[in-house]
């Protein structure tokens, strides 16, 4: 058996284990898995973060609990809306994803054929893609990391205004009334702009949560946006028809989660 194979059962035999001690006790802890299973910490947080990503629990504080099927439904919907954001994307081009569930679930999707390199400010998504079993070039963009999990500051800035990309996937907490998309704050919000500058196209995505959120700050307007692939409850007709308005080429999927 090579390897490969021995990694991909041990890993397999892992996280059915965490899925078993998650039936019996209702919740799993990242300290207690990592002492049973003998792994790191980390290695217990990229299964969860998969496991999560294939809608079977959901990461609490410390730990996760069960999925239950409103979860299951939004885990699917987030997984429809990043695979079609893939067949987007070019051979051999160099990405920013922003972070957020979509990208997560995109970075974890990346197949070893397309060549893609993945630059990112967000720790999440740079471990979805490194948990892959041949993970694609990665670029982190540094920084100070808030609990988001997202880095920000003048570092990351500055390195994502120099790149040379093809597409820049951004995923907004939610539209501003001057037709803006909002971020988190202002630096992150800087962020995003800097890699939309960079890019020669700009593709903007929303999971099953939708675009009512809130944000501090207001990043690139949607003139910046040339294409948006949207879950339902994203693209509602009043969003669809005011990013129609700036050119934006919309797809709202259909059917997800049904």
């Amino acid at each position: 058996m090579s390897v490969a194979a021995t990694t991909t059962g041990s890993m397999q035999a892992r996280r059915a284990g965490i899925l078993t001690a998650l039936a019996e006790a209702g919740r799993v802890d990242v300290g207690e898995l990592a002492r049973t299973l003998g792994v790191a910490e980390e290695t217990v947080r990229r299964d969860l973060r998969s496991l999560e990503s294939e809608g079977l629990l959901v990461r609490a504080h410390g730990g996760a609990i069960p999925a239950g099927a409103g979860v299951v439904a939004e885990a699917e919907g987030i997984r429809a809306v990043a695979a079609a954001v893939l067949e987007l994307l070019p051979v051999a081009s160099g990405v920013y994803l922003d972070g957020g569930p979509v990208s997560e679930a995109l970075a974890a999707l990346l197949p070893v054929g397309r060549r893609i390199r993945i630059v990112t400010a967000s720790v999440p998504v740079a471990l979805a893609a490194a948990a892959l079993g041949d993970p694609p070039e990665i670029h982190f963009l540094g920084g100070v990391v808030g609990a988001d999990g997202t880095a920000t500051g003048h570092g990351p800035r500055e390195l994502a205004s120099a790149l040379n990309l093809e597409v820049a996937v951004v995923e907004p907490t939610g539209i501003g009334a001057g037709g803006r998309l909002l971020a988190a704050d202002p630096d992150r919000a800087a962020v995003t702009e800097s890699a939309a500058d960079a890019a020669d196209t700009v593709l903007m995505v929303s999971g099953p949560r939708g675009l009512a959120g809130t944000g501090l700050a207001g990043s690139i307007p949607f003139s910046r946006v040339h294409r948006a692939v949207l879950d339902p409850a994203a693209g509602t007709p009043t969003i669809v028809r005011s990013l129609a308005e700036h050119g934006v080429d919309v797809r709202v999927l259909e059917g997800v989660g049904a």
